[in-house]
C-alpha cells in the first residue's frame, strides 16, 4: 500500500498544479489559446534543460550503454507493435477520426508528465530517468513521423528532418557529449544552470493542461465513448503489455534490465495521451475535437489508473 500512496500523492500534486491554469481561464484572466506560449517554453527550454541536466548526471559504463541500447530497441519495437495493432483495435468510418484514435492510443505524454513524475518518484539522477529519457526521445521521433501520418492521412506531411532535430534529442546528445568530456567536473555551474531551467517543466506542463481543460465542457468530456475506449488502450492494455514484455525480457540474462527497466517501461506507456495531439490536429488538418477530448479525458482518468497499476506492478517487482 505504501507504493500506491507514494504514486497517488505525486499524481495528486500534479493535478493540483493544473488548478491555477484552470481558474485563470475560467476567470477570464487568460485565454486557453495563451497556453501555446507556455507550451513553446516547455518544448524549447524546460524539457531540453531537464534532459541536459539528467544526462550530465549519468555515470556511463559498459553495462549502462548496453542497457540503453536494449531499451531503445525494445522501445521502437513496442511502438511499432502499437502502430499495427491499433489498425485492428481502432475502427471508425471517418479516416481522420480513426487516425486520431490510433495516434492517441499509441503516443503517451512522457515529456510533460512522465519525465517529471519519474523525477519526483525515483529521482532525476536515477537509472529509471535515463531509460525514460531514451523512450521519450524515441516517442518524439516516431510521433513526428508515424504520428503525423496518422493524424494527416498523408505521407507527404511526414518531416524526418524535423523529427531528428527535435530539442529533446539534441539536448540529450549534447548532455552525453559534455558528460563524456567531463565538462561537469571542471564546470559544475553548468549543472546548476540546467537545473534552474529544468524546474519549470512540471508546473508549466500542468498549468497548460489546466488551461486546456477549462475550455472543454465536462459533460462532453465524460460522455464520449471514444474517450473511454481509447483511454482503455492507452492507460491499461498497452502498459500491461509493456510490463509483460519487460518481465519476459528480464528472463534473458544478457538483456536483463532488472526492476529499473520494468518501471521505466511502465511509466513510458502508462501515461495519458500526448499533449501534442491537438497541436498536430491543428497543424495537419486532423480531428481536432477528438484530439482535445481524448487527451484531456485520458489525463483525468490517469489520476486513478497510474497509482492503481503502479501498486499492482510493485506486488510483482
Amino acid at each position: 500500500m505504501d507504493t500506491f500512496l507514494i504514486m497517488l500523492k505525486n499524481v495528486l500534486i500534479f493535478v493540483l498544479l493544473a488548478v491555477p491554469g484552470y481558474l485563470l481561464v475560467r476567470g477570464k484572466v487568460l485565454s486557453a489559446k495563451e497556453s501555446g506560449v507556455l507550451s513553446k517554453l516547455l518544448t524549447n527550454i524546460g524539457m531540453p534543460f531537464l534532459i541536459l541536466s539528467s544526462a550530465l548526471k549519468l555515470e556511463f559504463n559498459g553495462e549502462l550503454t548496453k542497457n540503453i541500447i536494449v531499451v531503445g530497441v525494445l522501445g521502437v519495437l513496442f511502438i511499432l507493435f502499437m502502430f499495427f495493432t491499433t489498425a485492428l483495435f481502432c475502427r471508425d468510418p471517418q479516416e481522420k477520426a480513426r487516425g486520431m484514435m490510433r495516434f492517441c492510443a499509441i503516443f503517451a505524454n512522457n515529456g510533460f508528465i512522465g519525465i517529471p513524475l519519474v523525477a519526483a518518484v525515483f529521482g532525476s539522477d536515477s537509472i529509471v530517468m535515463a531509460y525514460i529519457i531514451i523512450l521519450n526521445i524515441l516517442n518524439n521521433v516516431l510521433m513526428f513521423t508515424l504520428g503525423v501520418y496518422l493524424v494527416s492521412g498523408d505521407k507527404k506531411s511526414v518531416n524526418v528532418k524535423k523529427a531528428l532535430l527535435n530539442p529533446v534529442l539534441l539536448a540529450f546528445l549534447a548532455g552525453v557529449a559534455l558528460n563524456l568530456l567531463g565538462v561537469n567536473k571542471f564546470l559544475p555551474e553548468l549543472q546548476t544552470y540546467a537545473t534552474h531551467f529544468s524546474g519549470i517543466v512540471t508546473p508549466l506542463s500542468m498549468l497548460v493542461l489546466g488551461m486546456k481543460l477549462a475550455e472543454v465542457p465536462m459533460k462532453k468530456l465524460f460522455t464520449s465513448g471514444k474517450m473511454y475506449y481509447v483511454s482503455g488502450l492507452r492507460l491499461i492494455l498497452y502498459p500491461a503489455l509493456a510490463v509483460g514484455v519487460m518481465l519476459l525480457n528480464n528472463r534473458i540474462p544478457f538483456l536483463n534490465l532488472h526492476t529499473d527497466g520494468v518501471l521505466a517501461f511502465f511509466v513510458a506507456y502508462a501515461m495519458p495521451v500526448a499533449g501534442l495531439a491537438s497541436a498536430f490536429a491543428d497543424q495537419y488538418g486532423g480531428d481536432g475535437e477528438n484530439a482535445v477530448i481524448l487527451t484531456l479525458g485520458s489525463t483525468v482518468l490517469s489520476v486513478v489508473t497510474i497509482p492503481v497499476l503502479y501498486w499492482v506492478l510493485r506486488l510483482f517487482v
